[in-house]
């Protein structure tokens, strides 16, 4: 359920600018992988708010999500078999991140080195690269660097900030990639507050759920 959160964040946080320079055949394709990749997760975002999220109906799209996924992530691969493409819309660069955002481990370790570049180029925004590099992290068995994953219990649909390496300096390291605070991100995009001392009361149990959910994996 990260997976989605944090891409909706993410096209929340995007503005959308078409130029008139791009090439169309790609844009165009991008277009149309951005539409798979945020509709699907749009209705599981809405199952979750109505209190499904262990529902037939979600197990379901969730899969459908995972098919779908792979497909884009195949069109994005082919893309890039040339490089970054330049002069994209700010959506179209977008869309190539959250594929690769979106995409197994292997896929985002091969592709970090591409998405760093594409920071440097000015073609997609330092805070992807943040992203990027915090998913890794978690999914190699380590903490995250700038507090943008969430996790959710299941069972009892309470939020949760995954462990962070520096929480002291989040926020410090935040600004550095042009994001915002922990308070503003966890309010607007999760409805959640940011406390350090809770965040360290609650380290226990979001660690030994986190074993939980890898266990039963």
């Amino acid at each position: 359920m990260i997976k989605i959160i944090v891409s909706l964040a993410m096209l929340l946080a995007s503005s959308i600018a078409t130029s008139q320079n791009q090439p169309q055949n790609i844009q165009t394709q991008l277009d149309s992988i951005w539409k798979t990749d945020q509709e699907i997760r749009f209705k599981l975002l809405k199952l979750q708010q109505e209190g499904k999220m262990n529902s037939d109906e979600m197990k379901d799209l969730v899969q459908q999500m995972k098919n779908q996924d792979s497909i884009n992530l195949d069109q994005v691969e082919n893309i890039l078999k040339n490089g970054w493409p330049d002069d994209l819309s700010m959506q179209g660069n977008q869309t190539i991140f959250l594929v690769i955002q979106h995409a197994d481990l292997q896929t985002q370790k091969e592709y970090l080195p591409v998405i760093e570049k594409a920071v440097q180029e000015n073609k997609t925004f330092p805070a992807n690269l943040a992203l990027l590099k915090d998913r890794i992290a978690l999914r190699e068995g380590k903490k995250q660097i700038y507090g943008s994953q969430i996790f959710i219990d299941s069972n009892t649909g309470k939020k949760y900030v995954q462990p962070i390496q520096n929480p002291e300096e989040v926020d410090k390291l935040r600004a550095e990639v042009s994001l915002p605070s922990m308070e503003t991100y966890l309010q607007q995009s999760f409805q959640m507050d940011w406390n350090l001392e809770e965040y360290y009361m609650n380290l226990p149990e979001i660690e030994k759920l986190l074993e939980e959910r890898k266990a039963t994996k």
